[in-house]
């Protein structure tokens, strides 16, 4: 169903935050302002940011047809989601940035490629003639010819035609396409693939015990990435960089009403604020408890357990790791467009969980009309989401 580019009726929502942000992001890193005062790009990534905010509330109110804002909630949601995005802007800007790169360069940000995917043993290449490969070359084919040919019928229209091309064409080249937030480079002159994540939620391991950078290690997607700039296109790229930005900022430490225990501010867990800002503000406004070494153990949890709000991880890979990579991906794409690949249901209690899929396929399990549902229930598009706009937010977004 979503390879038939089906895709669930949702609520337009006033503000797709992760798109506003990578937008605001790709302003701080732009090549061509690098050398610039970063106050001043600061300032810019905000603009920009607020711009596009303004873009989608203009787009979300034409969609609904309608001048303002007239639920209550929404109008409140989305004034406080512009106002978290220039605080993370400032915060970032301010606190993480100066720190973070020092010794990178931006090269290029919003990288897009596409590159063969091969068998690394035997170099084999791979193609398809599946009905999506066969709507793309006659796309390709159709804005060719129609500008140039009078009366041209659309090529997917024409009788016999996609037997013809299975028959007579070895198909599509099969290939990995992508699109990197940024390539920069660090003070050694190696190039690395940086990825911008927003959430709720920052990510630490899990309960398996794994380190908190484990799960990257594994990570198909940026590995794939790292894969095709170095192995297919030639360029020195080490690995990726993946970073974090959670949807909040760190606020000031709370002042206790009354001096406690000798302290005047909070030692409260539950306070959001990180253990640098904590720190800067108790030794700065209440040194002699400092000195005393009251905040100690505070601090120290607030380093190694408290609240973060943003995470950098720089994972490696070597020629080996990406070597496999090609091979898993050119086995797992072999298997993909192998003719007459039997197609099953694997339906569970876990993989069905989060599926927007779920009613129709009940429906077709019981040989309903399932395609009532897919009518009206579902919008039909002529292309997948991440062909339009890209988004920071770990969800995704549109």
């Amino acid at each position: 169903m979503f390879q038939e580019f089906y895709y669930p009726q949702l609520t337009a929502k006033p503000l797709e935050f992760g798109v506003a942000f990578h937008l605001a992001m790709e302003t701080i890193y732009n090549p061509d302002t690098w050398s610039f005062d970063r106050t001043v790009i600061k300032n810019a990534a905000i603009v920009q940011f607020v711009k596009k905010c303004e873009e989608q509330k203009a787009k979300y109110l034409q969609d609904n047809g309608t001048q303002y804002l007239t639920n209550e909630e929404v109008d409140t949601d989305y004034n406080e989601r512009v106002e978290l995005g220039k605080g993370m802007l400032e915060y970032y800007m301010n606190d993480v940035a100066p720190k973070v790169d020092q010794g990178w360069k931006p090269i290029r940000v919003e990288v897009e490629f596409l590159v063969p995917i091969q068998n690394p043993s035997t170099g084999e290449f791979l193609f398809c003639h599946c009905a999506r490969c066969w709507r793309t070359y006659c796309d390709y084919v159709d804005n060719v010819l129609e500008k140039d040919t009078p009366n041209w019928t659309p090529l997917v229209k024409q009788a016999g035609e996609y037997e013809i091309w299975k028959a007579r064409s070895p198909g599509l080249l099969v290939c990995l396409a992508g699109r990197i937030d940024m390539l920069a480079e660090d003070g050694d002159g190696h190039y690395w693939i940086v990825d911008w994540k927003t959430a709720a939620r920052l990510a630490r391991g899990d309960i398996s015990g794994q380190d908190k950078d484990e799960f990257l290690e594994l990570d198909d997607q940026i590995g794939s990435y790292v894969m095709a700039l170095r192995r297919k296109l030639g360029l020195d790229v080490r690995g990726f960089v993946y970073v974090e930005l959670k949807k909040s900022v760190p606020a000031a430490p709370q002042r206790n009403t009354n001096v406690r225990l000798g302290r005047m501010f909070s030692v409260n867990k539950q306070q959001a604020t990180d253990y640098e800002l904590y720190e800067a503000t108790v030794q700065k406004e209440d040194p002699l408890a400092y000195e005393a070494g009251l905040y100690d153990d505070h601090i120290k949890w607030l380093r190694e357990e408290g609240q973060r709000f943003h995470a950098r991880y720089q994972i490696m890979k070597t020629d080996d790791e990406l070597e496999e990579i090609e091979r898993n991906l050119f086995m797992e794409a072999k298997e993909m467009t192998t003719p007459g690949l039997p197609i099953y249901y694997s339906a569970g209690r876990f993989s069905c969980g989060f599926c927007a899929f779920r009613q129709p396929c009940i429906e077709k399990n019981r040989k309903g009309d399932y395609e009532f549902i897919l009518d009206n229930m579902f919008d039909k598009r002529d292309k997948h989401y991440w062909v339009k706009e890209v988004s920071t937010d770990t969800q995704g977004g549109e």
